[in-house]
């Protein structure tokens, strides 16, 4: 029997750090040392505080990938930028490592474990403390992720890897990519001007209708279908976060089996896709950083630690 890691299945807990690194002076077998400490610190808290419900995430860059394992799972790549309407940027990371917990407290516990005698050789892109906002929302107020699937089997089929893959199977390609909001500029908008960018009700959730939803919304921009009409999901794991004096946004995460779902998605949100046409919400959020990644199942992480 073949797991996915624990983070990717289930719906998203209260509380989540993600963590982006390159590795500087730690050599990989010191990156696996430190994952290993991580773990051991993970399951003896998952003893002691059953209702917590932690789990994590790890991913790895294709660069260090090679170094970890001897084949790479197909279409796995690196994030190219993007110069189009906006500026879609791409910082290449080592290693993405998503915690999750209904408890901030265990996050912080496991984000210490982690980097525990290893501050000085590691280069931290990003330490990001995201929260559950309401009732599932993002700061701009409205509901984050309502096109997520929500029933087990469907988000399995969405973003684990399938038997073809062999040895990857149920592994999962990750895009992660934090985006400042302007909350400021935003608030400036009444709320059904708020509602024909994001092409959703503000309260409700509820689609627009085609006949009223612009082409530029949001929402218009980022369902990606195939040639039959068919939406090609992603399992989104975004969460916000901020401080009161303004630092504040969305850390965008997304599971898939297929990284060509997310280029299509960041083409017609940036305005390259050849329609002329970009996402409207960039005009109040901006993108920063930004990779791609492999998270590979429990097994074949366990393998690659051991190794």
């Amino acid at each position: 029997m073949v797991t996915a890691q624990s983070v990717i299945l289930p719906l998203p807990s209260d509380h989540a750090r993600f963590i982006v690194l390159r590795l500087g002076t730690l050599s990989p077998d010191g990156l696996k040392k430190q994952l290993q400490a991580l773990f051991s610190t993970r399951d003896r808290l998952i003893t002691q505080h059953p209702n917590a419900q932690i789990k994590t995430g790890v991913a790895f860059g294709a660069a260090l990938w090679k170094q970890l394992h001897e084949q790479s799972p197909e279409g796995f790549k690196t994030l190219e930028s993007i110069q189009g309407a906006f500026t879609m940027p791409a910082v290449p990371a080592d290693v993405l490592i998503h915690i999750a917990s209904a408890r901030a407290d265990i996050c912080f516990a496991l984000s210490q474990a982690f980097f525990e005698g290893i501050q000085d050789q590691v280069n931290v892109l990003d330490e990001r403390v995201c929260f559950r906002y309401f009732d599932g929302r993002d700061i701009t107020g409205f509901i984050d992720g309502t096109e997520n699937p929500q029933f087990p089997d469907d988000r399995a089929e969405t973003a684990l890897l399938g038997e073809d893959h062999a040895v990857f199977r149920d592994g999962s390609f990750v895009f992660a990519q934090r985006y400042a909001h302007d909350l400021e500029k935003w608030k400036k908008l009444k709320v059904d001007a708020q509602e024909q960018v994001m092409g959703r009700t503000k309260l409700e959730s509820i689609e627009l209708h085609d006949d009223v939803k612009p082409d530029n919304a949001h929402v218009a921009r980022t369902v990606v279908e195939d040639e039959k009409g068919e939406e090609l999901e992603i399992l989104r794991h975004s969460l916000p976060y901020g401080d009161g004096k303004g630092d504040q946004g969305l850390f965008f995460i997304a599971y898939t089996k297929d990284l060509g779902r997310i280029d299509q998605m960041l083409e017609r949100m940036f305005g390259t896709s050849g329609d002329g046409i970009h996402d409207r919400l960039l005009h109040f959020v901006t993108p920063l950083d930004g990779a791609y990644y492999f998270a590979p199942s429990e097994e074949v992480l366990e393998g690659i630690l051991e190794g």
